[in-house]
């Protein structure tokens, strides 16, 4: 009788073991790499420089937060390759969860620094600058967050690059004090300019929005400062917190005033000045309450006068006609803004109409007309100066200031909350690729089969 040998299977499974491993590596090709948003704070070494051929290099490691909650079971520290990719100088799983808080691991001994250089640097020297992460990670070593630091590698050690200080300036416009209910313009001046990152708006301990920086400014329009006192700051927030610094602005005092017995708005209105004000023109007492046009005042009474459309950082004469009193010079902002200039009537004034002028030296240089009364007198009439003066205070600039910027702050936050673990982007396409994988190994199995009964195939 004649014996069939049996099949050579392994053809069989060199073929499906191909494909297996062929989806496999296309998984991990679509894992996605750590991204400086990944970032959750700053890392820190017990000692600030050792021997690149210590082993475990970095013994010890300090954060200055917690891991998220699904990705604390263990850490990871981890060189980070030039050209994208990790290496693992050392792990540990003493003291999980990492959850709580600022922790210190203790790293237990892997590959030395020198060794892993070595792996991509064959030969010649190791110096340059290098990216340390302690990566957070579950059970399965799965995890994309991490805390950055950097250190500087010269021949045979390695020493801690501290961050590069940052600083950051806030400044609103319009500037000191707003009616309830107006846009609100914040900008944020973070130096250097190259620190790359966002800023967060504050009202206190409030977040009011943020914004990314770019080429060193962040802005923020917000309209929903409540009528009282405010402080304001700006926080620079890294997107590396191994190379910059975070920094807080100086604090910005800022009073949100009531609407006053200012008319009801018509729906007709585009956002103009109140009829009868110049357009470049806001007075309110010494409370921060809105004053009518062409206000009745009383000797001694404290106001607040912003002027605007000077040229910028411009110094402003003041100076009340028929009067002998001398006031200080006002100083405009960065805006051409002269910010709530303190006026005080003078004590020995007599009843009547006066002019109040907050001009700019020079020919042609931009004047700002108050105009009130004192005692019973009526107040007075604006000339047809006065409207000029509007008309040259630029109604238009500020209306044209707002609008498309503003709507250009917001939005961009939503990508913060996504899994980012390596796999987290790949599941669908794994298992799309696995399914795949074992369906052709079937197919490979069957062909292989039929054709050898048929006699097509030897082997």
């Amino acid at each position: 009788m004649r014996h069939l040998a049996p099949p050579r299977t392994p053809a069989v499974l060199l073929l499906c073991c191909s494909l297996l491993l062929a989806a496999a590596a296309t998984v991990l090709g679509l894992a996605p790499t750590a991204r400086a948003e990944d970032a959750l704070g700053g890392l820190t070494f017990p000692v600030a420089s050792g021997k690149t051929a210590d082993n475990p290099t970095f013994p010890k490691v300090t954060t200055d937060g917690p891991c998220p909650a699904e990705n604390a079971q263990q850490v990871s520290l981890v060189l980070a390759k030039p050209a994208g990719g990790t290496v693992t100088l050392g792990r540990t799983t003493v003291g999980a969860p990492f959850d709580q808080g600022p922790f210190g691991a203790d790293i237990l001994a892997g590959k030395s620094l020198e060794s892993l250089l070595r792996s991509w640097i064959p030969s010649g020297p190791l110096d340059g600058t290098y990216d340390v992460r302690l990566m957070c990670r579950d059970a399965d070593n799965i995890g994309g967050k991490y805390f950055p630091a950097k250190i500087q590698v010269t021949g045979d050690s390695w020493t801690v690059q501290a961050a590069a200080a940052t600083t950051t300036a806030l400044t609103a416009t319009p500037a000191a004090t707003a009616p309830a209910g107006t846009e609100v313009t914040l900008k944020a001046a973070v130096t250097p300019p190259a620190a790359a990152g966002k800023v967060a708006f504050l009202d206190g301990t409030t977040e009011l929005g943020s914004a990314d920086v770019a080429s060193g400014a962040a802005e923020l329009r917000t309209k929903t400062l409540a009528e009282g006192a405010h402080t304001l700051t700006a926080k620079f927030v890294p997107a590396d917190s191994g190379a910059y610094a975070e920094s807080v602005s100086a604090a910005l005092a800022y009073t949100v005033t009531g609407a006053g017995s200012s008319p009801s708005p018509d729906p007709s209105d585009t956002g103009g000045p109140t009829p009868g004000m110049p357009a470049d023109l806001d007075v309110t007492d010494a409370d921060g309450k809105a004053l009518d046009v062409n206000p009745t005042l009383t000797a001694g009474q404290k106001v607040l006068i912003t002027a605007r459309g000077y040229t910028e950082g411009a110094k402003v004469k003041v100076a009340l006609a028929d009067s002998g009193a001398a006031f200080p010079d006002a100083t405009a902002d960065a805006e051409g803004i002269v910010p709530a200039y303190a006026f005080t009537v003078p004590a020995g004034i007599e009843d009547g109409s006066y002019t109040l002028t907050l001009a700019e030296p020079g020919t042609g240089g931009h004047s700002v007309e108050f105009l009130f009364a004192v005692g019973d007198a009526p107040g007075p009439d604006p000339s047809p100066s006065d409207s000029a003066g509007a008309d040259d205070g630029g109604a238009t600039t500020g209306a044209d200031g707002g609008g498309t910027a503003g709507a250009s702050t917001g939005g961009s936050g939503g990508g913060g909350d996504t899994a980012t673990g390596p796999l987290a982007a790949t599941g669908t396409s794994a298992l799309a690729l696995g399914t795949a994988a074992l369906a052709l190994c079937g197919l490979g199995t069957a062909f292989v089969l039929h054709t050898r009964r048929k006699g097509l195939l030897r082997f």
